[in-house]
């Protein structure tokens, strides 16, 4: 049977620091994001038979299903342990050709001082309760996770629908981190798969394990903060449009077709940490789980999820938002045209510099719009897409060659960074490949022929000032 380390203490001495309580950051921070569900998984083992506190209702959830005496010691479920004290930066956890060294340790300053946990250590479980209210075409779930070895199918979060349009499961695979939205469909090709693997960056998974990124599947690795999410308005749709944020990095790229086999339900149950009725099943989580936070119908915004991380590992009265230069606490037009500023001025100044190489130029700014807004070049109104409706938003500026030097910005189609509106743009934009095909995601984009054929037909229909 698989254990529950508890001796996360003993590493994080070792590193040479301690975690540090506060105020609640990260709770509040859940909180302004106005969740469907959130159960920060605080109740002592003595209340283990009330069920999970849901705090947007105030109303015990479900059941504890397992035993809770902690005072035994011998690997049982535990309730009212340590809840997460560190996370390794980035998630730098092996040796890669992408990520060469293991990241540093950030103490968790935005929990309270007195967070606590709930361990599956393999024969627990929270039973959230039926189903049918746990389960959207459009979800988002955001959680702490204390990994650990896995048998195959360890689930940290699960609705137990078999509906492909509402079905949402996190799980910790033989692959590693799996999302599963199609019970059903395992992965013979890209068009028919129900799950998208974790990947190490630039290496592949597609339809094996080879490149899959293991480091949930190791209690050494410590804590992670995970935020996952899907829409779509076909079952395929809702597999493809799956995203990652991991430890405060977006890696929705890296979630790929894996092996091919489905990631079927069990029971009529939502839960936390398991899958079946029986709690001791292979499927039973072998680590912990802490504030999980639940959003029905809604998908947090790439700026949204990575407040949560800085939410965490924040203890100031601010949660700083990388590309937010102008201290909103928001991605704007503004920080981009900031951003293109400093670009064009040359002088490299550090706090532009999104992917840390000491340079501020063109390949920051491919940072801020891709894997910070997450979204396309072009997408003038900032709305995650870049279609017909950002066209007459930035011929609404009326900026498009206008004579005037160096006045347009993000917002009036000065995309390419040089503060001019002009058919140079429009060549940034398309090459970018995000023209009509909805938000940012891991698919198939159009053929760059068939893209550089439409911005040609429209550059002849473009009004041109005389």
């Amino acid at each position: 049977m698989k254990k529950f380390c508890l001796g996360s203490a003993l590493l994080v001495c070792s590193l040479g620091f301690a975690a540090t309580g506060s105020a609640g950051r990260y709770s509040d921070q859940v909180l302004s994001l106005n969740p469907t569900f959130y159960f920060p998984l605080n109740e002592p083992a003595s209340e283990a038979r009330g069920g999970a506190l849901d705090v947007i209702s105030n109303e015990r959830f479900g059941s504890y299903k397992g035993d809770y005496d902690v005072d035994r010691g011998d690997g049982l479920g535990e309730l009212g342990v340590s809840g997460p004290d560190f996370l390794i930066e980035g998630g730098r956890w092996r040796t890669s050709e992408s990520w060469s060294e293991r990241g540093n340790p950030i103490a968790l300053a935005g929990l309270d001082a007195d967070n606590t946990s709930h361990a599956s250590n393999d024969v627990a479980q929270v039973v959230l309760g039926p189903n049918e209210g746990f389960g959207a075409p459009a979800m988002t779930v955001a959680m702490f996770v204390r990994g650990g070895p896995t048998e195959g199918g360890d689930r940290l979060f699960t609705n137990n629908l078999f509906d492909p349009m509402l079905s949402f499961q996190i799980v910790t695979g033989l692959d590693g981190l799996v999302v599963a939205t199609n019970p059903q469909v395992g992965c013979s090709s890209e068009f028919e798969c129900g799950h998208r693997v974790l990947s190490m960056p630039q290496e592949g998974v597609r339809f094996s394990n080879r490149g899959a990124d293991h480091g949930l599947l190791s209690a050494d690795n410590g804590w992670w903060h995970i935020v996952v999410a899907t829409e779509g308005v076909t079952p395929l749709e809702r597999t493809q449009n799956i995203r990652l944020w991991l430890n405060g990095v977006n890696r929705s790229k890296d979630m790929l077709p894996g092996q091919n086999y489905g990631y079927g339900v069990n029971t009529t149950l939502a839960k936390i940490g398991g899958r079946w009725h029986d709690n001791t099943h292979p499927t039973t989580h072998s680590g912990a789980q802490d504030e999980v936070s639940i959003w029905i119908d809604r998908v947090l915004t790439n700026e949204e999820a990575l407040s949560l991380y800085e939410a965490a590992i924040s203890s100031g009265d601010t949660i700083e938002v990388p590309g937010d230069f102008d201290g909103d606490g928001q991605l704007t037009a503004l920080d981009i045209d900031l951003l293109s500023d400093a670009v064009l001025a040359g002088d490299n100044p550090s706090q532009f510099d999104l992917n840390d190489d000491s340079l501020v130029n063109q390949s920051d700014r491919d940072v801020w719009v891709n894997d910070l807004k997450f979204t396309y070049y072009g997408d003038a109104d900032f709305d995650g897409e870049f279609n017909t409706t950002d066209f007459v938003a930035a011929f609404v500026g009326g900026k498009y060659e206008d004579g005037i030097a160096a006045n347009a910005g993000w917002a009036s189609g000065d995309w390419n960074g040089d503060k001019e509106f002009d058919t140079t743009d429009f060549i940034t934009a398309f090459v970018d490949g995000g023209y009509e095909i909805g938000p940012r995601q891991v698919a198939v984009v159009p053929e760059p022929s068939s893209l550089l054929l439409f911005a040609i037909g429209l550059l002849v229909c473009l009004p041109r000032r005389r």
